[in-house]
Order: structure tokens, then C-alpha cells, then sequence
């Protein structure tokens, strides 16, 4: 801390959308950029959504429900945004159009708030998994997009995995950083 120096046998990078920075440092870069997702919270005063599902699948908002009358829907897939954070006409108006098809029960629901969040994705959209090209003992784990919630422990712990020098039980081959350069 404070510019103090602190030894590591490995080290992981896992910063999310904001990986270009460090990324952009290491010998052979790895491309990452920012999506923007837009995301609506509302409220079913009355309602108890404490037991709700969440509802997932492919193409459509996700469903997350919070007691104790809350739900979630999110989230808009804007690329090319960089890091703008503002909210957008067209962005609500795809959400909510989507979240209605999807659960058309949510219309009379009171739109408490919207947020804006960033994901990590790789120009190929396929996640950037194993070693830092150039670099010994440096591990990437990022580009998961809009499945890092979901899959974002499954990957760091495949990240530790590698790190300490354990096989997966899986091939990582298509992941690896080094697919962007000369590496």
C-alpha cells in the first residue's frame, strides 16, 4: 500500500470492463472493451417478491426479483458506447418493451430507478482465459460479458486453477489471451 511493494507467486488480472488499461501494459496487448447495459429497477407495491424465480434465457432481459416488491430487469448489449454512463431513450424503450413481452404482469409495476453498469468483452465476444502473453505468472480471466455474473466464479476459480498449475476439466484452449497477437 502506498507504493509498497508486495511479492505474489501469481497474479490474476480480473478487472472487468476496464481491462484495456492494464491490459493495453502488458507486452502483447489484449483487446477489452466496455458494453454499456442499461437496467430498470420497479417496484409492485403490495407485492410480495420474495420468493419470486430468477428468469434467465438467451436473447431475453434476465428477471431478479428482491423483497420485498422489487424487480430487476436488464439489461440492455450496447457496443460501442466506451464508458458512457448516461441513460438512454432508446435504451429504456428497448428494456421496457422487453421486460413487458417477457412478463407482461410487470406493466402496472412503478419504475423506482435505472441504472447503467459496464461488461468486459473481447472484440471475438468469446471470454480471455489463462496466461498473459509475455509474461510468467500472470493470469487473465475477463471478457465474460453479459454472463459474468453468472459464470464470473466459475472462471476465477478455473483462473486460480491454472494459476497454481492445475489441469481443468475443460479446454480453455479457445480462451487463451494470446490468441490476439504473436503470442
Amino acid at each position: 500500500m502506498d507504493g509498497e511493494l508486495i511479492g505474489a507467486d501469481a497474479v490474476i488480472l480480473a478487472t472487468g470492463a476496464w481491462d484495456d488499461g492494464w491490459a493495453a501494459q502488458l507486452p502483447e496487448p489484449v483487446p477489452m472493451g466496455p458494453q454499456r447495459g442499461q437496467i430498470v429497477h420497479l417496484d409492485l407495491p403490495g407485492v410480495d417478491t420474495s420468493a419470486w424465480p430468477v428468469i434467465m434465457g438467451p436473447g431475453d432481459p434476465y428477471l431478479l426479483a428482491f423483497p420485498p416488491h422489487r424487480v430487476v430487469s436488464g439489461a440492455t448489449r450496447e457496443d460501442g458506447t466506451g464508458f458512457d454512463y448516461r441513460l438512454t431513450a432508446g435504451g429504456q424503450a428497448e428494456l421496457l418493451a422487453a421486460t413487458l413481452a417477457r412478463a407482461p404482469g410487470l406493466a402496472g409495476a412503478t419504475v423506482a430507478e435505472w441504472r447503467v453498469g459496464f461488461r468486459p468483452y473481447a472484440p471475438d465476444r468469446l471470454p480471455v482465459l489463462g496466461p498473459a502473453p509475455g509474461l510468467a505468472n500472470v493470469w487473465l480471466a475477463n471478457g465474460l460479458g453479459a454472463s459474468g455474473l453468472t459464470m464470473g466464479p466459475y472462471a476465477g476459480a478455473a483462473a486460480a486453477d491454472l494459476a497454481c498449475g492445475d489441469t481443468l476439466p475443460l479446454d480453455v484452449t479457445p480462451y487463451d489471451p494470446a490468441r490476439f497477437g504473436g503470442g
